[in-house]
């Protein structure tokens, strides 16, 4: 399938997926966009022979979030009255925040420039951040008069704790790429021309290891947003016993010994 916002290539069990809209810096409310980034993300939760995935920016911006000009237009996502509005939400970018939470595989941020708005969210919902040193972060809802939309308050709660959630999201306050770093908003920080190729080292790291432990690993770490520790060992339990007698665990521990 061709796409004409979104890039997509897929080498060595690692997909790289780039929002390529630069003259909006990727605003993801843009209808094209967003449907664009959901069929392509659609495509690599099918797809077996990707066991990671870095999503990036292209342009000056890894996503400005909602389109600025469409809110003050009463356009596309923004348009209709109060329940028309709530459907768009709903249909529109909260469906591809479901579908981000939803994907099995671990999910890497190459944040390239600018996340804002849904944009920073987008980042928030990967399970690993890179910032090139040209990144920036603002949760900036407030700063037009409307609330967090996109699940801002808990991604964010989850990342940097109660209080600097609290921040960042009261103040509509930007975050440089060194304080993003020191607040453990993003796991590493790079030079910018280097931001892909760390992205994709961290990546073909974590692509070695079978798929199948990373799917359920990946299952384990979300299940602590909703089980009590007990029930998450159970979990575990359950889990662990059907890998002990999988093939690829009998050739890891062969492996193992015959390093020796």
């Amino acid at each position: 399938m061709t796409y004409t916002t979104v890039k997509l290539e897929i080498e060595n069990n690692i997909a790289t997926v780039t929002l390529s809209d630069p003259a909006t810096r990727n605003a993801i409310t843009d209808p094209v966009l967003l449907e664009e980034v959901k069929a392509v993300f659609n495509a690599i939760q099918q797809n077996t022979d990707v066991n990671v995935c870095i999503l990036t920016g292209e342009g000056k911006g890894f996503s400005s979030g909602g389109n600025v000009k469409d809110m003050l237009n009463r356009e596309k996502m923004f348009a209709g009255d109060h329940l028309q509005l709530q459907n768009n939400y709903r249909k529109g970018i909260h469906s591809l925040s479901k579908l981000l939470y939803s994907i099995e595989i671990p999910m890497i941020a190459a944040v390239n420039g600018a996340a804002a708005g849904a944009g920073f969210d987008l980042a928030l919902l990967c399970d690993i951040r890179i910032a090139s040193e040209r990144a920036s972060f603002c949760s900036s809802f407030l700063n037009l008069a409307v609330i967090p939309g996109d699940g801002a308050c808990w991604l964010l709660r989850k990342t940097v704790g109660a209080q600097r959630a609290a921040e960042l999201i009261l103040t509509g306050k930007t975050v440089k790429a060194q304080e993003a770093l020191e607040m453990g908003l993003v796991l590493k920080l790079v030079e910018h021309d280097k931001l892909l190729s760390e992205a994709k080292e961290l990546a073909a790291s974590i692509a070695e290891k079978s798929r199948e432990t990373l799917v359920v690993t990946k299952r384990l770490l979300r299940s602590t947003d909703s089980l009590g520790y007990e029930d998450h060992l159970n979990l575990c339990s359950a889990n662990q016993a059907m890998f002990h007698h999988a093939p690829e665990h009998q050739e890891a521990l062969e492996q193992f010994f015959n390093k020796k």
